[in-house]
């Protein structure tokens, strides 16, 4: 890792990014699953389409379907916004994957994408991706989530995360940060210097997203970010300023923190920081007992393996 820049988003205005981004091209991506996000993404795009003539290339909807069939955002978002891309990820074709499902999966999905569709000559590097998630709600979203964090690669980033204050960040405060304190390594010194670092808002040029792994499910922030400081990047925190969404319930949050924690792990065995001695392994599965608000005992025991997948570069 070089070093970590940070930034607030109004170092940034549009007639700014215009001037930073000359031949080089800017393309957003939502994620969306179902129909839940209907409406929220739609009334998102509108506000980027206030955005000045040129900033953005092309806003892409990384859909995946929960039936089999086309859906109401699918339908929403073509008969307001034609020009808008609608990629459903359900059955798209990238060599080394199957039909595995996952955030991960399918934002790889849509870099592979990228890169066999859109670029029309350009060099990866003269692109840069923007990832936004779909749920956050219209109060605090704007069209400086898309100013700063290109901003930021425009400058010379070649990841940038956001950052904001949020009132229930609760797997990044009490999971995510504590983990990526406890354990002092060179190579995860930048870790520390994050203030979200498992924001879905992030952006980086081509080049970066296809030389880092993608992690299929919930470790996929941790994992793309691991992969970031230990490698010779230039890094960027982007404040945001204010920020909510949609709360998960608690067995979603205990999904996630496992998921956060076992990407964690691996990734530092992966990377030989660390090593499990005397027959242990990581384990693929939540494992947990409660009692619930009838004062009943419940038990959970949930696979939640995930994959690894290799930098797209090497299959580009």
């Amino acid at each position: 890792m070089k070093n970590i820049i940070k930034y607030s988003h109004a170092d940034f205005t549009p007639e700014e990014l215009l001037k930073l981004k000359a031949e080089r091209k800017i393309y957003v991506v939502f994620s969306t699953f179902g129909e839940r996000e209907a409406d929220l993404v739609i009334e998102k795009i509108s506000v980027l389409k206030k955005l000045p003539f040129g900033v953005i290339d092309k806003i892409i909807i990384n859909h995946r379907r929960a039936g089999e069939t086309p859906d109401r955002t699918e339908s929403g978002i073509s008969s307001a916004y034609s020009d808008v891309d609608i990629f459903v990820s359900n059955d798209s074709s990238v060599p080394d994957m199957q039909k595995e499902k996952g955030k991960g999966a399918d934002m790889r999905r849509t870099i592979y994408r990228i890169n066999s569709e859109y670029l029309n000559g350009f060099a990866p590097e003269s692109a840069v991706v923007v990832f936004l998630d779909a749920d956050v709600l219209p109060e605090y979203f704007g069209a400086h989530f898309v100013t700063g964090l290109a901003g930021a690669v425009l400058r010379g980033a070649d990841y940038a995360k956001g950052g904001f204050w949020r009132a229930m960040g609760r797997v990044k405060k009490y999971v995510a940060q504590p983990l990526f304190s406890a354990i002092c390594h060179p190579t995860l010194k930048g870790l520390g210097e994050f203030s979200y670092p498992l924001s879905g808002e992030c952006a980086g040029t081509l080049s970066f997203f296809n030389s880092v792994s993608f992690w299929q499910m919930y470790g996929v922030e941790t994992g793309v970010l691991i992969d970031a400081v230990s490698g010779d990047y230039t890094l960027a925190d982007v404040n945001l300023g204010l920020y909510d969404h949609e709360h998960h319930n608690d067995i979603n949050i205990q999904k996630m923190s496992f998921g956060i924690i076992r990407t964690y792990l691996r990734s530092l065995i992966d990377h030989g920081i660390i090593t499990l001695n005397k027959d242990a392994s990581l384990s693929d599965v939540l494992s947990a007992e409660y009692i619930n608000s009838d004062g009943e005992r419940v038990k959970l025991n949930e696979n939640l393996n995930e994959i690894r997948y290799r930098p797209l570069s090497e299959i580009l």
